[in-house]
C-alpha cells in the first residue's frame, strides 16, 4: 500500500470538513435554513431516491472494477507461471540453448518490472517490454532440436511460450481497461446532489445536522477513492505488485 497519495488525500480531506463545517455553521447562523423546513418531506423524498440510485449504480461499479482488479493479478500470475515452466523445461536442451532462454526470460521481466509498470500506471502500452517479450518468444522458436528428446522439449516450450503470450495479452487488456468517464460524473453528480441536500435538510439540532453532514462527506470520500482507486491498478493507495516478476528475475 502506497501510504504517500493517501495522506495527501486525508490532508484535502480534513481541509475541505473544515470549510464545510464552517460554511453549515453559518448557513444556521442567518436563520436561512428555515426556508428548507416546511420542505422536510419532499427532501428527505430525494434524499431516499437519490441514495438509493446511488448505491445500486455504486455496488455495480465496483462489482466490475473490482473484478478487473484481481483478473490483473490472476493473469500476472499465470504469465510468471508460464515462464518458470519455460525456464524449467530449458534445462532439458542443451547448454547454449537453455542459456540463451534464461536470457531472453531475464531481460524481459526485469522490463515489464522497471518499465512496464509505470507505463501500465499511465495508461499506456510500453513498447520496450514487447520487444523484449518478441524477442523471448524469437528465441524460443529458432532453437534446434539436436536429439528426438529435445524435439519434445521444443514442442513443449513452444506451447508454454504461447500460453505465456496469451496471459499477457489478456494481463494488458484489463489493465489497460478503466470506467467510461460518463458513469464517474454521474456517480460524482450523485454524491454533490446526496451531500448539498443532507446541507440544506432541516435537522431540528444544527449540531447533529453538522454531524450527519460531516459524516456523509466521509463516507462518500472513502466511496470515491475506493472506485478511483482500484479503477488503475498500478497507481494510487493500493496497486498491483510486480513482486512475482521480481522475484522470477531474483531466481533465475
Amino acid at each position: 500500500m502506497n501510504w504517500g497519495p493517501f495522506s495527501k488525500m486525508l490532508l484535502r480531506l480534513a481541509t475541505c470538513l473544515v470549510v464545510a463545517a464552517f460554511l453549515y455553521g453559518a448557513w444556521h447562523a442567518t436563520g436561512l435554513h428555515e426556508i428548507t423546513a416546511l420542505e422536510a418531506e419532499g427532501i428527505n423524498t430525494l434524499i431516499l431516491l437519490i441514495g438509493s440510485i446511488y448505491a445500486v449504480i455504486f455496488a455495480f461499479v465496483i462489482y466490475v472494477i473490482w473484478g478487473q482488479f484481481t483478473d490483473v493479478e490472476n493473469f500476472m500470475m499465470r504469465e510468471c507461471k508460464s515462464l518458470n515452466e519455460l525456464l524449467r523445461f530449458s534445462e532439458f536442451l542443451d547448454a547454449d540453448a537453455a542459456r540463451s532462454i534464461r536470457r531472453a526470460v531475464g531481460d524481459y521481466v526485469q522490463r515489464v518490472v522497471k518499465s512496464e509498470w509505470l507505463a501500465l500506471g499511465d495508461r499506456r502500452r510500453d513498447k520496450i517490454s514487447e520487444q523484449a517479450f518478441s524477442e523471448l518468444l524469437n528465441t524460443v522458436l529458432h532453437i534446434a532440436p539436436t536429439s528426438p528428446e529435445q524435439n519434445m522439449v521444443y514442442q513443449r516450450l513452444i506451447d508454454i511460450a504461447r500460453e505465456a503470450g496469451e496471459h499477457r495479452d489478456e494481463r494488458l487488456t484489463k489493465s489497460l481497461t478503466q470506467i467510461p468517464a460518463t458513469l464517474i460524473h454521474l456517480v460524482h453528480t450523485m454524491a454533490v446532489a446526496l451531500l448539498l441536500l443532507v446541507f440544506f435538510y432541516p435537522f431540528h439540532s444544527w449540531a447533529a445536522g453538522m454531524c450527519c453532514f460531516l459524516l456523509l462527506g466521509v463516507i462518500l470520500f472513502l466511496a470515491n477513492l475506493v472506485m478511483t482507486d482500484t479503477d488503475n491498478p498500478f497507481k494510487g493507495v493500493y496497486n498491483v505488485s510486480p513482486k512475482p516478476f521480481s522475484d522470477l528475475a531474483a531466481v533465475h
